[in-house]
């Protein structure tokens, strides 16, 4: 979907957070410049505002108007903490918006509602690249923090421009639902690409011209698949923190977009159910392809064994080294045995074909 930065890698398992360290540690490998972008709209206005690292975003929030404030780039850990404070986050929360490799969930509080989800998108070279996002709605606002600067939210920014769907007549949890889906659109381009994939390796199968590296490229889209789905299964139980929310931030009337992002949900994840099983049976279905190939190869070379057996053992009678062998002074002797040895050959042949072993 989105293109690749230069300075992409993949992501360091052995660096964490913990509640016994006293600084917060970026767990990413994004060495992204922090950038804070604040949004702001209500019926009649719409503006979009770059702000100075060091503002506090809420200094300019405006009563009237839904404020979005977008942190893309989390290298500035100083900057985040004080964000963080500021929403009156907890330490362990916090240090969730810097643990890359957090697992998805949604928690809510009295005042606000948090949840963490990963992205995921296709880079120039094909690989399966996965980012980080928090994003924390408030009563008239809504955070989100990203790691990269790549334009995932900039169709959404568009769109309030463009006041699609009437999308500025609405409040802010209705944002919150827009940022959501335009995650979860990413797992369905990625569900969608990965589907394609398999389709076409097994036409490759099934045409038996199989390229040497195709094991591989089986495992790989296996790991894709678990990949994908050991981020969004949490997600699947904590839904209910949203639909029972006591906090009363999701309004009664956007409630019905609620359920239609959990359709969104369910359907993701029944569909990494069936690219999972379709994966399960193309792998079952190259090695039974290697199988059948390995029986093909054992039995032509058991046709030539079968063939080559008997005359070994006519050149193995004549190759004997014993003084009195009458055929070694029959002038014809050379001649005879090289036709007994094709006659062989030839009833051998003959009697594979009508048994049908070939």
């Amino acid at each position: 979907m989105h293109k690749q930065s230069s300075n992409l890698r993949k992501k360091r398992k052995g660096t964490k957070n913990d509640l016994l360290i006293d600084e917060y540690v970026y767990t990413g490998d994004w060495k992204e410049e922090t950038h804070v972008k604040l949004i702001q709209y209500n019926e009649s206005t719409f503006s979009v505002h770059d702000l100075k690292v060091q503002d506090d975003p809420k200094n300019y929030f405006h009563k009237n108007e839904v404020n979005w404030v977008h942190i893309s780039g989390l290298s500035d850990t100083a900057l985040i903490v004080k964000m963080g404070e500021s929403l009156g986050l907890h330490a362990p929360d916090i240090q969730d918006i810097f643990t890359s490799q957090h697992i998805a969930k949604i928690e809510p509080y009295d005042d606000k509602t948090i949840l963490v989800i990963n992205t995921f998108y296709f880079n120039e070279a094909k690989e399966l690249q996965q980012e980080h996002i928090y994003m924390v709605l408030g009563e008239d606002y809504v955070f989100s923090f990203q790691e990269s600067v790549l334009p995932l939210f900039d169709n959404v920014v568009q769109a309030i421009g463009k006041n699609v769907a009437k999308v500025r007549s609405r409040s802010a949890d209705y944002l919150f639902f827009l940022l959501a889906n335009n995650v979860l659109g990413n797992y369905i381009d990625v569900l969608a690409t990965l589907e394609d994939n398999i389709e076409i390796m097994e036409e490759v199968v099934v045409g038996g011209d199989i390229p040497n590296d195709f094991g591989k490229r089986i495992q790989a889209n296996r790991r894709d698949n678990l990949q994908l789905k050991k981020s969004i299964l949490p997600l699947k139980d904590d839904f209910k923190n949203l639909l029972h929310n006591e906090n009363r931030l999701i309004r009664d009337e956007n409630k019905v977009y609620l359920n239609d992002l959990e359709d969104r949900l369910l359907f993701i994840i029944q569909s990494i159910e069936i690219c999972r099983e379709s994966v399960d049976a193309l792998l079952d279905l190259y090695f039974s392809n290697n199988d059948l190939r390995m029986n093909e190869i054992m039995k032509r070379l058991t046709v030539v064994a079968t063939i080559f057996i008997p005359l070994t053992f006519v050149v193995g009678v004549w190759g004997m080294n014993f003084k009195f062998m009458p055929e070694l002074e029959w002038k014809y002797g050379y001649i005879m045995a090289w036709a007994l040895m094709a006659a062989i050959v030839v009833f051998v042949w003959w009697y594979i074909k009508k048994n049908r072993w070939n």
